[in-house]
């Protein structure tokens, strides 16, 4: 059976919840999201009876609701030895990116395989990688960028190396690293390292001497990303006695010509007004009887309390009634209803920014840790509640909104919480606050 013959998107397939329909035979699936990329592949001797309780299924289902997923399959014989092959063929193949992700990981979104490879590249950058050359004829590999990174002896930075590919390596994608050696702990450890993208292939490894290049490197890049790298006589002199070098040669023009997408750096030509801004990740909704667990931190500004949620990733939120409390005083509003949802959305929607277009608030049963006391509440990321309290809406003096905006404001006894948090963050921000009380 040739793999890259077969036409999978005219495989007989199912939507992901009508799983019900699968036939009772053996075969190999493929799960494929809404653009027909296949995210998923596995292998069974009866489909239907595999999917009745499948273990990625709760998974895929929650993936399912931004981007309708199919399950497609070939029917095989129900020799396991053959279905065992034609499974690692395929994923060998198609590289799909969830058969390297753990089961009980979330999927929020499956990220883009040239993203993944810059950001993976960037970080190599900063650990001095060097490009040492590229092989654009290698008979029995694809086209091969080989890097190098700095060993000092025994020692090296091959334990950073291999904790970020590993990290980039959790993260649902289509591109994935390979460490395919790795020296003995008596040699250091030092490990290989290979990944590939549309016909290209990298290759990492340790090199013995590299700081001694490091200050006569030129610059070049791979998808947009800055490395030093050899000169063309630094590589001729080391290779000069070398034999079985195929084509090597210096990297001249980047292989991989895709534009930098870099948030954190300036737009040229950005037109004026245009703010950037990091984007919300939303929280993954919990199942129905589960309780978010969460800590508490106090924070003071002015003499006002801000009670913060934290989740077990250091993101912080605040609970709705806080809001409400400040902008309207209204302290017993732990009440689920559709009117606060809606009132939410509506504010949010006054701001100026697009940074929180489409977030979908929700009731949950919030669970503190510190005393296990629940309560249910609507969670507002924290950086949404400062832009919300850096508008002046609910301020009605014009001319105390003037004085503020001039830094010539004075705190008075008499003034609301609503005007203390709306003065102070005009120059200050929770984020900073937080980061100042942690230290």
């Amino acid at each position: 059976m040739l793999l890259e013959n077969i036409n999978l998107s005219g495989l007989p397939s199912v939507y992901l919840l009508d799983k019900h329909r699968l036939p009772n035979c053996a075969a190999i699936y493929f799960v494929s999201d809404s653009k027909g990329q296949i995210i998923y592949i596995g292998r069974t001797i009866n489909l239907v009876e595999r999917w009745k309780a499948h273990h990625r299924f709760n998974q895929l289902k929650r993936f399912n609701r931004k981007n309708s997923l199919n399950i497609s399959w070939i029917s095989c014989n129900r020799d396991v030895e053959t279905l065992s092959k034609l499974e690692n063929e395929f994923i060998n193949l198609y590289k799909p990116p969830l058969n390297w992700s753990k089961v009980v990981a979330p999927i929020r979104k499956i990220t883009p395989a040239e993203t993944a490879l810059q950001k993976s590249l960037e970080h190599l950058a900063k650990l001095n990688t060097m490009i040492f050359g590229f092989d654009p004829i290698l008979d029995k590999e694809l086209p091969t960028i080989y890097l190098v990174y700095p060993v000092y002896g025994m020692k090296g930075v091959s334990g950073s190396i291999r904790t970020a590919l590993k990290n980039f390596n959790k993260k649902a994608s289509f591109l994935k690293w390979k460490e395919y050696q790795t020296q003995p702990k008596r040699s250091g450890k030092f490990g290989y390292w290979t990944t590939e993208y549309k016909d290209l292939r990298i290759d990492i490894s340790p090199a013995q001497g590299l700081v001694d290049f490091m200050h006569n490197s030129i610059r070049r890049t791979i998808a947009g990303v800055e490395f030093m790298a050899f000169s063309r006589e630094q590589l001729e002199t080391i290779l000069e006695n070398e034999d079985n070098i195929s084509g090597l040669g210096a990297l001249e023009d980047d292989p991989i010509p895709i534009e930098l997408v870099d948030k954190h750096e300036a737009i040229k030509g950005k037109k004026k007004g245009v703010i950037e801004f990091e984007s919300w990740e939303e929280l993954e909704p919990m199942s129905e009887g589960e309780a978010r667990v969460m800590n508490r931190k106090f924070v003071y500004v002015n003499d006002v309390e801000i009670e913060v949620c934290v989740n077990d990733n250091g993101k912080y939120f605040v609970r709705h009634n806080l809001y409400l409390w400040i902008m309207y005083q209204k302290k017993n509003s732990d009440v689920p209803n559709d009117i606060t949802i809606k009132r939410f959305q509506d504010e949010i929607d006054r701001l100026p920014t697009i940074r929180w277009s489409g977030y979908r608030f929700r009731y949950e049963t919030i669970r503190f840790s510190e005393d296990d006391a629940e309560v249910d509440s609507l969670l507002v990321p924290l950086a949404m509640f400062e832009d919300l309290m850096k508008e002046n809406y609910g301020v009605h003096n014009t001319n105390l909104i003037e004085e503020i905006k001039k830094g010539e404001y004075i705190s008075k006894p008499n003034d609301s919480e609503r005007i203390k948090l709306f003065a102070w963050l005009q120059s200050n921000s929770f984020s900073s606050l937080l980061q100042t009380n942690n230290s």
